[in-house]
């Protein structure tokens, strides 16, 4: 359920609540496999994580749209989530299984602007916190108030462009990600990294346009997953 409130022309005010659920899939629930040395049992007795959320937030825009904003607070409650917890831990082998863990919390901000500033340039950037951890976890009490993995603080994108088909269109792309971890003990930490990719055009003619495109300009090299071998 959501609502959007108007004040004026320029300003409107956002709300919403939601509940969802994901069952367990076939390869969480049966198939086991192994990364690295990194060993993953499956679990036939998983239980359907439960999600309850809400979000609130307001939008501004100037006249005629030339520059809107946006900022959004979210809060989601999830219970049973599955997750790769750690059994045991050897130099040659470390042995976790998929389980429920009793309760995770995420929590954080968006924001967003987006910009005309001229008929052919647009620009737009934006930036979102997450404050995602165990909450409860019963069975293995140390893994309370730890991070969830795979999942940074702090993430920062930004787009700019420019079209005018009778001459060109391009547009520059920007990513980046602060640190985070990849197991559940947040231990094996992922270092934080940035991207850029660019894109060019020209319309030849109604049926036919040239492109080219180059996806992380500067090479750089980002961590993507530790087995524990980065």
């Amino acid at each position: 359920g959501s609502f959007v409130y108007r004040l004026n022309d320029h300003v409107s005010l956002m709300a919403s609540m939601s509940r969802a659920f994901r069952a367990p899939t076939l390869n969480e629930l049966y198939r086991s496999f192994r990364v690295g040395n990194v060993l993953t049992l499956a679990n036939e007795n998983l239980l359907a994580e439960r999600l309850t959320g809400g979000e609130a937030g307001v939008r501004v825009t100037s006249k005629q749209e030339k520059v809107a904003l946006r900022g959004n607070f979210f809060w989601n409650d999830i219970t049973r989530p599955v997750a790769n917890v750690t059994l045991a831990t050897t130099p040659a082998l470390i042995t976790r299984q998929r389980q429920n863990l009793g309760r995770t919390r995420s929590k954080g901000l968006e924001l967003q602007a987006d910009a005309r500033l001229h008929r052919d340039w647009r620009i737009s950037g934006s930036y979102l916190f997450a404050d995602a951890t165990v909450v409860e976890f019963p069975a293995n009490r140390s893994l309370e108030g730890l991070k969830l993995p795979q999942v940074p603080s702090h993430q920062f994108t930004f787009q700019t462009s420019y079209t005018n088909p009778s001459i060109i269109t391009a547009g520059l792309q920007g990513r980046a990600s602060s640190s985070q971890f990849d197991d559940d003990q947040n231990v094996f930490r992922l270092d934080p990294y940035f991207t850029l990719d660019a894109f060019v055009s020209r319309q030849i003619n109604e049926r036919f346009e040239v492109f080219g495109s180059i996806e992380n300009v500067f090479n750089q090299r980002y961590e993507v997953g530790k087995t524990p071998v980065t």
